[in-house]
């Protein structure tokens, strides 16, 4: 449990996604669902990817496990969730939000750790239908502990592959990073026009260049000048 309170989603990200669903502006793009004769502390979620799937499965579960709210949408976990973010403005301390499937929450096992961590800060509880999982019990919190390791493990996994990578490839000589669009050409041809008194944008306009990679070439050319500067020097 130490791993997850230590990655714990700052306060501030928590105030940020509960100002935004709560403000006159509310997003809008899921459906809000009402069971009366649901509990009250109750609160479902369902989530599909694409406009061409149903939801009509979670949301009969979801009414079987007592919810007396359901929020649904039809969106990629990426970005953000109009229902999501709607659902942490309403709950409140004591609630528990219900899921049919942890996956529901996020696309990979740190946004549903991010997620759950989010919850657990605003005193909420979770449940999980298919996985049995509810944060309720001692069980269920040592489960979320677990993915927590995991999605620790994860990362350091993907950043031990990404650097053995790039220092495989720098052995090999390769060079990394996007390629440069600057070459000789266009480095004197900024140069030129500079001296000719032209402003960067007019120079990046002139060129089809970004302006940082105006003043990139106009920096590079400086180099190379004061380089050739210091060997006359050293012939003479």
């Amino acid at each position: 449990m130490s791993r997850l309170h230590r990655d714990r989603t700052p306060p501030e990200v928590i105030r940020r996604l509960k100002a935004r669903s709560s403000s006159s502006a509310a997003p809008s793009g899921y459906q809000l669902i009402k069971h009366p004769t649901g509990h009250s502390q109750l609160v479902g979620y369902a989530r599909v990817s694409t406009r061409d799937q149903n939801l009509g499965a979670q949301l009969d579960a979801l009414q079987r496990a007592g919810c007396c709210r359901v929020y649904a949408e039809k969106c990629s976990s990426v970005g953000l969730r109009a229902g999501w973010a709607a659902l942490l403005g309403d709950i409140r301390k004591g609630d528990t939000v219900v899921v049919v499937r942890l996956d529901r929450v996020g696309r990979k096992l740190g946004e549903v750790v991010n997620s759950l961590d989010v919850l657990s800060a605003e005193g909420v509880f979770v449940r999980c239908l298919a996985q049995d999982i509810d944060t309720r019990s001692s069980s269920g919190r040592q489960l979320i502990g677990l993915f927590a390791w995991l999605a620790e493990t994860e990362r350091e996994l993907l950043r031990e592959r990404t650097c053995a990578g790039l220092e495989a490839a720098r052995k090999r000589g390769r060079t990394l990073g996007r390629p440069s669009v600057l070459d000789r050409a266009k480095i004197d041809l900024c140069v030129m026009l500079r001296a000719k008194q032209h402003s960067l944008r007019r120079i990046a306009e002139a060129t089809g260049l970004g302006e940082g990679t105006v003043r990139k070439a106009l920096e590079l050319a400086a180099q190379v000048d004061d380089v050739e500067s210091g060997r006359q020097l050293q012939l003479e």
